[in-house]
């Protein structure tokens, strides 16, 4: 005979009521003891707002195990940071966004002004299409690496003196010896 002992958790929900829940023992043992890389897509595809059944799909998840582990303390207490982060990075965001008409402006236009720097470099002639490919490789972190002539004064340690002294003398003897053989 299979027990069906069920125990009693009291936790609060996202409006701060508290409530009672019931749960088997076997779903207590079934839910997972850390998330893993695929519990956490899972998170970021329902906080993105897709279906459990669309994200299940997605990972290849049943239906009935990524029940089990969204339902989870665990899980629940992970995804609740994880929507923090989001709406936090939602409001940097929003925060950063520009404001300035002339701004905004030339944020709209820079994927046209992408576009057409790109078909630059199908132009007929060379010098139009080298100044694009420059251009675009300099605003995709590519540019050419500026040379700087500098003179520079070293001054030696006294030790670095003593280890080339030491070499040349006894390069010194080598030569001596072979210019007597």
């Amino acid at each position: 005979m299979v027990s069906s002992e069920k125990r009693s958790f009291l936790y609060i929900d996202e409006d701060g009521m508290k409530e009672h829940e019931e749960k088997a023992e076997s779903t207590i043992n079934a839910e997972p003891d850390k998330v893993t890389p695929r519990h956490r897509a899972l998170m970021r595809r329902l906080v993105a707002g897709m279906t459990l059944s669309n994200a299940c799909v997605d990972i290849g998840f049943s239906i009935s195990r990524a029940s089990l582990i969204v339902n989870s303390p665990l899980f629940q207490a992970e995804m609740k940071m994880m929507e923090g982060e989001v709406a936090k990075e939602f409001a940097e965001a929003e925060a950063n966004r520009p404001t300035d008409p002339t701004r905004m402006v030339l944020s709209e236009s820079s994927e046209e002004a992408a576009k057409t720097l790109k078909f630059a470099m199908s132009d007929e002639n060379p010098l139009v299409r080298v100044s694009a490919a420059k251009d675009i490789l300099d605003r995709t972190g590519y540019a050419k690496e500026d040379k700087i002539k500098a003179k520079v004064l070293v001054e030696p340690s006294q030790s670095l003196i003593d280890v080339i002294e030491r070499i040349v003398k006894e390069k010194n003897v080598k030569s001596d010896d072979d210019d007597r053989d």
